[in-house]
């Protein structure tokens, strides 16, 4: 008989490799460039603070917003807010159109507020009815802070305000700004500057021996980083300097008021140190510039809106087919009314790129100059 062979032993099985250790997580100062590189759209802030615990707290430092916006130097276009109309029904609070995905922080929650304008990444808004206090709001962080206001005489007869963040060359808390409070009367015109670093405000400016208009609702428009500018009900100008506390009234381009009836907005001149206005007459928009060294008024462009003129044989009742309804803070966006909707115009563009920007729903509409603009119809 044969005899059988052994069987070969069975192999032993490997033991299985030990997993790699896991990396450590970067140190905080490159996790916070890392995070400094996120798209600059509010949402994407929102989710990466809700990661962990530790990102949350990279976010919310004190360094990490102003890093933020000196990283992405020009902030995308959120979208715009606007004062809803009491003439809807029950009072509500102030609306934010959006341009962009975005969160649900800049929704103003309150209703008894109205809008005066943005700028420096914060909204002001007043209190409704009357001239009460302000309110400076950071619709990102969610941050707000009261400004009382002083009892008014009863010769006042307008008032506007503007909110800008503080001077860079002075020592500050993060998140400090600064308010400018003015008010006319009887042919008068007086401000007032509010700090947060001090929480008081300062002394009264007034301009006695100038006769001037009352202010006007429109934002006001800021030149040089120490100027503020606002419209007067009389067509002039009224102007601030916040570096010298004074008041001055500045004449505006050579028939401003009759050319464009009104269809005029304040704005910022391209970073330079003058302030600008914008016209619209008809469908030609035309941009002005002031030389500060000899006071003129230069047109520097003229842009084209017949895109927006009405079809043939179309009745349009509402005049004027086209409207101005704001200018963004640096003076490179402008947004245009028309039957067909809201668009915004880039006007710092060579031949002004003109973008849908949202479509309007509503028979009545106010924006953030609480000016109302009547929406009707074309009857064909």
């Amino acid at each position: 008989m044969g005899s059988m062979l052994p069987s070969p032993p069975r192999p032993r099985p490997c033991p299985h490799p030990r997993a790699a250790p896991p990396s450590p997580p970067p140190p905080d100062d490159l996790l916070f460039e890392i995070l400094l590189r996120l798209p600059p759209d509010p949402h994407h802030l929102h989710r990466a603070s809700l990661v962990c615990k530790r990102w949350r707290r990279l976010i919310h430092s004190p360094l990490f917003l102003p890093s933020f916006r000196a990283f992405h130097r020009t902030p995308p276009v959120l979208g715009f807010y606007h004062n809803n109309s009491p003439s809807f029904g029950s009072h509500v609070g102030p609306s934010f159109v959006a341009a962009a995905s975005v969160g649900p922080s800049v929704v103003f929650p309150d209703n008894d507020w109205r809008i005066l304008g943005c700028r420096h990444g914060r909204v002001l808004l007043r209190s409704d009815p009357g001239w009460l206090q302000l309110l400076v709001w950071d619709p990102i962080t969610g941050h707000r802070r009261s400004v009382r206001l002083g009892r008014l005489g009863s010769h006042v007869q307008s008032c506007n305000a503007a909110v800008l963040g503080d001077q860079d060359s002075i020592p500050r808390r993060e998140g400090s700004f600064r308010v400018a409070f003015v008010f006319t009367g009887e042919g008068r015109a007086s401000a007032c500057i509010y700090s947060s670093e001090t929480e008081t405000w300062g002394r009264l400016i007034m301009a006695a021996e100038i006769r001037c208009g009352d202010v006007g609702r429109n934002p006001s428009a800021l030149a040089g980083g120490n100027k503020l500018y606002w419209m007067l009900d009389d067509g002039d100008i009224l102007e601030l300097n916040l570096t010298k506390e004074t008041l001055a009234v500045v004449a505006p381009p050579p028939d401003a008021m009759s050319l464009y009836c009104g269809n005029i907005q304040l704005m910022a001149n391209g970073g330079g140190g003058e302030v600008g206005l914008v016209g619209m007459e008809v469908f030609s928009l035309q941009m002005w510039a002031r030389e500060e060294a000899s006071g003129s008024w230069v047109l520097r462009k003229t842009i084209n809106l017949d895109v927006f003129a009405p079809r043939p044989r179309a009745r349009l009742i509402h005049v004027p087919p086209v409207r101005l309804l704001g200018v963004d803070e640096d003076g490179r966006i402008v947004f245009v009314w028309t039957v067909d909707g809201i668009f915004m115009d880039c006007v710092c563009c060579q031949n002004g790129i003109i973008t849908n920007y949202a479509s309007v729903y509503m028979s009545l509409f106010a924006l953030i100059l609480n000016l109302v603009v009547k929406v009707k119809m074309i009857v064909h």
